[in-house]
């Protein structure tokens, strides 16, 4: 009698275990903002699993000496307890495997949780219920323990029905000021932010390659240690050290991001280009240099991607090719059309590369236009027109867009793509060569802004002069806050808004869940009126 209360008390265990897991897996998702909230959840889900994991070996233990001397034909209730139970060990193991070495794949972890919720449940039911019904039809259940499970399940389901979970305050470009002090700590700690700002890494240039007249592909080895996820067709932030002066460029990755030994960047010498004539000229195998990244929300997605159409403007080719060298490396079928604008044949960037892969893709159709072709030149000529992209884009509708160019071959071809009835969300654009936008919408004629902005953790209040940016004026009055490419492209001196109104040049570097929460880009932002930021 006692061995079986016992056993059904760790059974009963087992399972609040397994369920208690899930639970604070779910709630931790729930309170990733706070950052040490967060922590000791994990904390107690990782003590938790370790518990879980003990109890399972001791019950196996006594399960298999249960078994042992049995007949060959075990009973079928038996039989199928000892599957659900070995069932579990590789369940267990690959959830262990997950947590502790393979945590890009953590978001597998809350479904394997409830998988082994599921599967303990049934393995303490199947034989804690018949025992409990049994005991009951014999000697009938105490009244006390009638009364007790009642109230247990009925205070359990009220507690899920009727509790209601604290709402977060939405929050967007404009703050107010009874919630900027109150949300102050768990923002400045939010795991996101912190970890973009603090991504960098160093990179050793180890080779070199000629690609055009005035473009070279440099290769970069990342460390064992420093290995990132990228995705096809985001961008680095490099801290380039010139005449003893640290100098931010951001470029585009265009490399495949399955290439997790070395990164390739691809600069085009520009007139009066500081960085890409130093880079081009005097950049040697050696050099090293600080990255932060990847950034960028102008990326490949396969999952949602099924057809794209890429519109490349001469040094806009790069992410482009790191879209497509993926697609090559997963061996995707993903339909599609590069429609690439260059001034002749010799400013045709990775002309090699993309002739192989127009061997190797057989589902990409490659359109090369010159707008200053020469006399052997039979192919498209000129500038890219409405007509060009209608007669080689085969739909339109179902089509990605991916833009990337100079500022004004990008308006043209958000203008073609409009007057073609595609759809916003489906166009993606990327500039080289940064212009003031939002929306779609040049800013250069609007009126300069200015105000006060009041650096709350710095303790200042600062005026702002017309045509400063946040980040301008607090470096004026030495207030510390990370940027990178100061285009607000890289994301990296996202800030807090906690009260006022800023207008933002673009809004490239800042993701969606980052604006709905009040964040802006300090390097673009220019406030309308007077301002709070958390800095």
């Amino acid at each position: 009698m006692l061995h079986a209360s016992l056993s059904a008390s760790l059974g009963s265990l087992f399972v609040l275990l397994a369920g208690a897991n899930v639970w604070v897996m779910l709630h931790a998702s729930s309170r990733s903002k706070d950052h040490a909230a967060h922590a000791r959840l994990m904390w107690a889900h990782r003590l938790g699993g370790y518990a879980f994991i003990l109890l399972f070996c001791v019950f196996f233990y006594f399960m298999a000496l249960r078994i042992k001397g049995s007949p060959d034909e075990l009973p079928p209730r038996l039989t199928f307890h000892i599957i659900l139970a070995l069932l579990l060990i590789p369940i267990l193991l690959v959830k262990v495997l997950i947590a502790r070495y393979y945590r890009h794949y953590s978001s597998a972890l809350l479904f394997l949780g409830v998988t082994i919720f599921a599967l303990s449940f049934a393995l303490v039911a199947m034989n804690l219920v018949p025992y409990l019904l049994g005991r009951a039809a014999s000697t009938g259940a105490p009244a006390s323990l009638s009364l007790g499970f009642f109230l247990t399940v009925c205070s359990g389901l009220g507690f899920l029905l009727l509790r209601r979970p604290r709402q977060s305050t939405p929050a967007g470009s404009r703050a107010t000021p009874n919630d900027s002090t109150d949300r102050l700590t768990a923002d400045a700690s939010r795991p996101e932010i912190r970890r973009r700002r603090s991504s960098s890494r160093r990179l050793q240039l180890a080779r070199i390659d000629v690609q055009t007249h005035d473009t070279k592909t440099l290769r970069f080895l990342v460390a064992d240690t420093d290995r990132f996820a990228a995705r096809p067709g985001q961008f680095l932030t490099f801290q380039w050290q010139i005449d003893g002066k640290a100098v931010p460029r951001s470029y585009s990755i265009s490399s495949s991001p399955t290439q997790s030994a070395y990164v390739e960047i691809t600069p085009k010498r520009l007139p009066d280009g500081y960085v890409s004539a130093f880079l081009n000229d005097h950049a040697a195998v050696g050099l090293e240099v600080e990255a932060s990244g990847p950034f960028g929300q102008f990326y490949f997605d396969e999952g949602r991607d099924q057809r794209i159409v890429l519109l490349a403007g001469g040094s806009g080719i790069t992410p482009m090719m790191s879209m497509l060298q993926y697609i090559d490396d997963r061996c995707l079928r993903t339909a599609v059309t590069l429609i690439y604008c260059v001034r002749s044949r010799r400013d045709v960037i990775f002309e090699q590369a993309l002739t192989r892969l127009r061997r190797r893709l057989q589902e990409f159709r490659m359109v090369l236009v010159l707008s200053q072709p020469d006399a052997g030149w039979n192919g498209p000529r000129g500038r890219v027109s409405r007509d060009l992209i209608a007669t080689h884009v085969d739909d339109l509708r179902a089509s990605t867009f991916f833009l990337c160019g100079p500022p004004p071959f990008m308006e043209s071809m958000q203008g073609m793509l409009t007057s073609l009835a595609v759809r916003s969300e489906r166009i993606n654009r990327e500039s080289f060569g940064y212009m003031r936008t939002i929306g779609g919408a040049a800013l250069e004629g609007a009126p300069p802004l200015q105000g006060t902005v009041e650096f709350v953790r710095a303790g200042k209040v600062c005026d702002v002069p017309p045509g400063k940016t946040l980040l301008e004026v607090a470096e004026m009055h030495g207030v510390g806050i990370p940027s990178g490419c100061r285009q607000g492209r890289c994301g990296t001196c996202v800030t807090k808004l906690l009260e006022g109104d800023v207008q933002m040049d673009t809004e490239d570097g800042l993701e969606a869940s980052d604006k709905a929460e009040g964040y802006v880009l300090m390097c673009v932002g220019r406030p309308r009126g007077d301002v709070k930021v958390d800095a």
